[in-house]
């Protein structure tokens, strides 16, 4: 079994923060809008940057779901 698919599903701060997933971040009642966004990019942009070779990654989509969520509750 590949272990690549784990290597995404959470996402830890600088500051020791850690999130098991995107809803989390998006429902985290101390984070501000732009500190969502920000987080949910920088998560974004780490699983596209090491994407599986046959594209399809399951946390991208996860990721690109929080992240239209998060749009629509205009936070």
């Amino acid at each position: 079994m590949s272990t690549e698919s784990l290597k995404h599903a959470k996402f830890d701060r600088d500051d020791g923060t850690s999130f098991d997933s995107p809803m989390a971040v998006v429902e985290d009642g101390f984070l501000d809008g732009h500190e969502k966004h920000s987080i949910l990019g920088e998560w974004k942009r780490r699983v596209d940057a090491e994407n599986r070779a046959d594209g399809i990654d399951p946390m991208s989509q996860t990721l690109d779901h929080a992240i239209e969520k998060l749009a629509g509750l205009k936070t």
